[in-house]
């Protein structure tokens, strides 16, 4: 178990999760009735404050087949829904995120890493493969990265020019492959792939979003530069912050579109490296449950501004923009894509056009992202407005890093017009 994992309350295993059923669907995925399980161990391996949307589960297993007497061993990872009246499932389920990402692994994954595998001639892995995938219990079983020697990048230190520059290139084969997935498989989108943090169904994520910005008021009230400058500004985005999320997401005529991940921040990717010299070789995208047919600009933004180190978001965002910008160009011309592709202006203008998705990454999640404080954290302690909720809430505003990175980001974000009445 990691380090954060041991400083708040862990969800427990699913109780379901039994000898019986682990070799039932080992045998199945490896196509050997013979196959015995000769021990089985679970762990969470994800706190509360972790992952916002899922309970984490490793498997260990020891197993012997018919073939091979010598007990063999290995582990998943399992990802299922919440319990049963967990206040994250009362928000989560009114996106869709469950069915849509046992659709991803099941059905669509294959097929996008067979279009970068054939077609790209990019044999390096994409995704975790798929064990198993169980609707009847929201859950599915992958394999563990981590046997291969991926890892997720450090969420504080952030992302390098190396690793941001490999991130961006898969990212745009990604997006690629998704769009001419969908014009080689009309409608196959068309379902439940419309529902992100923003959308015009639900806003059961609002309460979370204003929640946050309501603390982030109180933050500034006892800071005398930034208060005086942006806290009257902070107070009427919470009362429009959904309006102008819902906006920042609208398709508009002649935009490019894809499948966007929907949800891009260093918890979401991982990076395989060279034994030789530690460079990063791979990176492989993860947790696929706010997934969305929308721009791919919608990405960029979550991505720039949770996962890249200061220097590169502030002086080096739209040189960034360009570059996969290319990736992505060359990519859909060897897919041989039909539809329309945009000029590098086109896509920098629907890039900015797309500039509040920036807002709510910066001020809401990554905050929480990079939220190292003693309280337990979890969406149940967002939305609660007893002591130990607001406890938490203003919390994740009082650290030194976020103080220091709220200098640097507020301003930056005005100077785009971004908090200002849009």
């Amino acid at each position: 178990m990691s380090e954060e994992a041991t400083k708040h309350k862990t969800h427990p295993a699913p109780a379901w999760l039994t000898s019986d059923y682990v070799q039932e669907k080992l045998s199945i995925c490896l196509k050997d009735k013979s196959l015995k399980l000769e021990k089985l161990s679970v762990e969470p391996i994800i706190a509360n404050g972790g992952h916002y949307g899922s309970v984490m589960t490793r498997i260990h297993v020891e197993y012997t087949t018919k073939a091979s007497k010598d007990v063999q061993a290995t582990t998943f990872l399992s990802k299922t829904t919440f319990a049963d009246k967990d206040p994250a499932g009362d928000v989560l389920i009114h996106y869709g995120v469950y069915t849509r990402e046992m659709d991803m692994y099941e059905k669509i994954l294959p097929q996008l890493a067979d279009l970068v595998r054939n077609e790209l001639k990019d044999p390096r892995k994409m995704f975790a493969a798929t064990m198993n995938v169980d609707r009847e219990r929201d859950s599915i079983i992958f394999e563990d990265l981590s046997l291969e020697h991926y890892t997720v990048a450090d969420r504080r230190k952030k992302l390098d020019l190396e690793h941001t520059h490999l991130l961006l290139e898969k990212l745009a084969k990604f997006h690629a492959a998704g769009a001419v997935l969908a014009e080689r498989q009309p409608g196959i989108f068309s379902k439940n792939y419309d529902r992100g943090f923003f959308n015009k169904h639900t806003r059961a994520y609002g309460p979370i979003m204003t929640n946050l910005l309501e603390a982030l008021s109180r933050s500034l009230s006892s800071d005398p530069v930034l208060g005086q400058r942006y806290k009257a500004k902070i107070d009427l985005l919470v009362q429009r912050l959904m309006d102008y999320g819902e906006r920042s997401t609208s398709i508009n005529p002649g935009d490019f579109v894809t499948l966007a991940h929907g949800d891009l921040w260093t918890s979401n990717f991982m990076f395989q490296y060279d034994a030789k010299d530690g460079h990063p070789t791979n990176a492989i995208f993860i947790d696929f449950q706010f997934s969305v047919w929308n721009s791919p600009a919608i990405d960029l933004h979550y991505f720039f501004a949770t996962s890249l180190q200061d220097n590169l978001r502030l002086e080096r965002q739209t040189e960034l923009v360009q570059f996969y910008y290319y990736k992505l160009v060359d990519a859909l011309r060897k897919l041989k894509f039909s539809g329309r592709i945009p000029s590098l202006f086109e896509f920098q203008l629907q890039f900015r056009a797309r500039g509040f998705y920036a807002v709510f990454c910066s001020l809401v999640f990554e905050p929480v992202m990079q939220y190292d404080g003693k309280e337990n954290a979890s969406i149940e302690q967002v939305l609660s407005n007893s002591e130990s909720g607001m406890r938490f809430k203003d919390s994740v505003y009082e650290s030194k890093a976020i103080k220091k990175k709220l200098s640097i980001i507020l301003p930056f974000l005005d100077q785009l017009g971004l908090l200002d009445d849009m």
